[in-house]
């Protein structure tokens, strides 16, 4: 979707994609706003930018600076009320598919969060295995931050992430995030798509 200046714009800034795609969520929840785009911009660093009325921006971003850091780091957030309108040219490049086909309810997601493939495909097979989920994806997130993502109902990805979480600590690693998100905002789907496993093997 590219961003027109007419709108607030507000941004937050994680460490890896576990706490970005928290903190969409919950931005999208709490107000009336849109998600303009998200970027793995290097280093670990995801970022997620929404416009809206000024207000609504501010709270969104407030909720979503909550989320993020209750799952991991947040590195920065920001609520931009009056940017000039060069800042569209921007944030265009950075412009989330705002046609893509969406579910409207959209099933519970997991996702862990790791270093090195080596860790994540192992909490991958824990996952599938250990109940009902469909393997959405992964990413690679930079820097040996990798992230893999299910969906399923609530129960049956709460349990997976659990074994996934269990299996890389087994092995003497350390799960930078984890999350389920029982009730997914639709316009989530926008981010996870570019990460489905169909896409990635085309």
């Amino acid at each position: 979707m590219r961003y027109c200046s007419d709108s607030a714009i507000g941004l937050i800034e994680t460490l890896g994609m576990g706490p970005a795609l928290a903190g969409a969520d919950s931005m999208l929840k709490a107000a009336s706003v849109q998600l303009i785009a998200y970027e793995n911009i290097g280093s670990t660093l995801v970022s997620v930018m929404i416009k809206g009325d000024v207000a609504a921006v501010q709270a969104a971003v407030d909720a979503g600076v909550i989320a993020a850091t209750a799952i991991g780091k947040l590195t920065a957030s920001n609520v931009m009320a009056n940017p000039v309108k060069s800042i569209s040219d921007i944030a265009a490049v950075h412009g989330i598919e705002s046609e893509c086909a969406l579910d409207k309810t959209p099933k519970a997601l997991g996702l862990i969060e790791t270093f090195g493939i080596v860790y994540i495909l192992q909490a991958a097979d824990a996952m599938l295995k250990a109940a009902d989920v469909e393997l959405i994806g992964y990413e690679n997130v930079a820097s040996g931050y990798i992230s893999v993502l299910v969906q399923g109902d609530v129960a049956a990805v709460q349990a997976a992430v659990e074994a996934g979480i269990k299996s890389v600590e087994q092995m003497q690693a350390a799960v930078y995030s984890s999350l389920v998100i029982p009730s997914p905002h639709p316009d989530l789907q926008k981010i996870t798509k570019r990460y489905l496993l169909e896409n990635l093997l085309a």
